[in-house]
């Protein structure tokens, strides 16, 4: 029993003792003030034999051993014999019953015909096959989610009165989507307005997580109880982690950015063409992350429009840094990039992309597959 009430429990569902171990010598420096790591007794019978897994399992993780849970991490393959059967789905159900994020792992690295299966947005995220990223992945999750907790308050809390003249400059500043919908409220929260409708785009994948952001942002005057506030900061932290941040289209990563921007990827993460581009970077906001950075799309096409310049290449060149080589196609490097390929995370040019699998969000318009990539998996992918 843990006497850590104040800290966040990430709750872990192994049923193998030395991949519990692997992963608490990976996490607990990691874990620090904020939060500890629970493993859930499988090992122990559970006290009723009736009634569904997660009926079951729902009760259990009301156990005040748990205390205040941040995050359910669970192995794919279960084969626990005590519980006799329970599986990673039925783990998903019972956090689901009690409005906990899920974050699954597998025990062997996944193949491109497993990671493009997975559609997004089914309210389970994805974690690395290596322990040590997987740890780190699990801390910048928990962090986003407590960030996204702040964030809501924030944005919830009654407005100070302004005057008409500063209300109607503000409105000014940028266009906005219809109010009301589920990009309106991310954007607000992360003080990014003009991208409302772009993030409105994404609002595909989990109908539930969708419909559960769309019921409060439609009455953003109600006052929310405890319960609706948590679980729209799980549906607006899965949305943006597992939809908006994994596929280009409002944000890039690496190289999704130095594609777009028409940079070298050797290149594009010099020191002085970072500084360029610093002022777009996403920092400070959930689920950012200095070992994977993203970039905002709108503010690196501020930047080229303020610059005067074609490309990104064109205003680092603009600037004095000469020398940058353009970005190349993976398939053929002969011919300049632009997209990013999902299957094989590189940069891929328009005559070497094919046909966008029919659930990428329509709001991710720089996510590809190669032309071969999609022949051989579209049986598989649903494309």
């Amino acid at each position: 029993m843990s006497t850590s009430g104040s800290k966040r429990a990430i709750v872990l569902f192994e049923d193998h003792q030395e991949r519990i171990d692997e992963l608490h010598a990976a996490i607990k420096p990691l874990l620090g003030t904020m939060y500890r790591l629970e493993v859930f007794p499988l090992h122990v019978a559970p006290s009723t034999a009736k009634g569904p897994y997660e009926d079951r399992l729902a009760e259990a993780l009301k156990d005040p051993r748990f205390g205040n849970i941040v995050l359910v991490v669970t192995d794919r393959d279960l084969s626990t014999q005590e519980w006799g059967g329970l599986s990673e789905a039925a783990v998903s159900r019972a956090a689901e019953k009690l409005g906990l994020p899920v974050a699954c792992y597998r025990q062997k690295r996944p193949n491109v015909e497993e990671r493009l299966t997975r559609k997004p947005g089914n309210g389970q995220l994805e974690l690395p096959f290596l322990v040590d990223e997987r740890a780190h992945r699990i801390i910048t999750l928990c962090n986003g989610f407590v960030e996204m907790e702040k964030l809501l308050a924030l944005a919830r809390a009654p407005a100070a009165k302004k005057t008409p003249a500063k209300t109607l400059a503000k409105a000014k500043l940028a266009p906005k989507a219809d109010a009301g919908t589920p990009g309106t409220l991310l954007a607000g929260i992360l003080k990014q307005p003009h991208v409302a409708t772009h993030f409105d785009l994404f609002a595909c994948g989990d109908q539930r997580a969708i419909s559960e952001i769309m019921r409060v942002s439609q009455g953003h005057k109600a006052q929310l109880t405890f319960e609706q506030q948590r679980r729209l900061v799980i549906a607006l932290g899965v949305w943006l982690a597992d939809l908006v941040m994994e596929f280009p289209g409002v944000l890039l990563n690496r190289t999704a950015a130095t594609s777009y921007l028409d940079i070298a990827p050797d290149d594009f993460i010099k020191g002085k063409v970072q500084a360029v581009f610093e002022s777009a970077k996403y920092v400070n906001l959930p689920f950012a992350d200095e070992r994977n950075p993203l970039w905002w799309r709108h503010l690196i096409d501020d930047l080229v429009t303020d610059g005067e310049a074609v490309s990104g290449r064109a205003l680092c060149e603009s600037k004095g840094i000469k020398k940058l080589s353009y970005c190349p196609c993976s398939v053929r490097p002969e011919l300049h990039a632009g997209y990013y390929c999902m299957a094989t995370e590189l940069p891929l040019s328009d005559e070497q992309s094919s046909g966008r699998v029919s659930w990428f969000p329509v709001g991710a318009d720089l996510a590809r597959l190669t032309a071969r990539t999609h022949r051989v998996l579209a049986p598989w992918i649903g494309s």
